[in-house]
This record gives C-alpha cells, structure tokens and sequence, in this order.
C-alpha cells in the first residue's frame, strides 16, 4: 500500500479544512485512510490518484476541485500551490501545481517543505488539468 506523502498529507489536511462544511473532520478521517493508485509528474508539479475508505461518512464540500493551499519545498524553496478533488463525498485526488519552471531533480514528495498554508484562490487565477490521468498502474 502506497501512502500520501507528508506534504501531500499535511497540503490535503488543511484543503480539506478549506472545502468541507465540517470544518474538515470527514475529509481529514478519510485521507488518514488513503491508498495511493497513481502518480504522475508534470514536472511543475504533480498529481496524487488515491481511494479511501468507503464506509466513513462523505463529505459535504463546497467545490471541487478546491482550495488554495501554498508550501515552498526543496532547498530552494520551490513554489508549489494545491487543490483537492472530491466526488460524492470522498476524497480522490490532490493536485500540486506551480507557475515556476520545472523543479528540475528535486524529489518533490521527500524534500522538506514549509507547512503548508492557505491563500485566497479567488485571486489566483488556475488552470486545472481536466483530463483523467494516464498513470501507469
């Protein structure tokens, strides 16, 4: 079983708290359950296909995708903002995206980071990827 990374974790837990009505409670109990499916690597950012356990409760979200979460990771600081995908209650994807060129060599998901932090998206201007990814399984 593949696990969220620490950053994927700690940027999903406080998405979660940004678009839920529950002030988070279900989504966060549902990702402590998430089993990575896929990953892929744009290389300025990424994209985590998980499931979680189905016999929690669902979620009630106001949007999806959602949130706008920010977190400098590597030694340089890379920038990189994420949003969380919920469908019918449960979480199953978290997206990682930046508008810096590519993070190059840098292990994204093991690097150290800054704790990840909440924004306000509606100033930022997103483009979200809205094809279903081609993961290797």
């Amino acid at each position: 079983m593949k696990q969220l990374s620490a950053l994927e974790m700690a940027a999903a837990v406080v998405l979660a708290k940004q678009v839920s009505l529950d002030g988070g409670h279900a989504l966060v109990e549902q990702l402590k359950t998430a089993e990575v499916s896929c990953r892929e690597f744009t290389g300025v950012g990424f994209y985590t296909e998980f499931s979680v356990d189905r016999a929690l409760p669902p979620a009630v979200v106001t949007v999806s995708p959602g949130g706008g979460v920010r977190s400098e990771v590597g030694p340089d600081a890379y920038p990189l903002e994420f949003m969380l995908y919920v469908k019918e209650g449960y979480a199953e994807m978290i997206e990682a995206y930046s508008y810096f060129d590519g993070y190059g060599d840098l292990d994204v998901l093991t690097a150290a980071f800054t704790k990840p932090r909440g924004f306000d998206p509606d100033r930022v201007k997103v483009r979200s990827r809205s094809s279903k990814l081609k993961c290797e399984r």
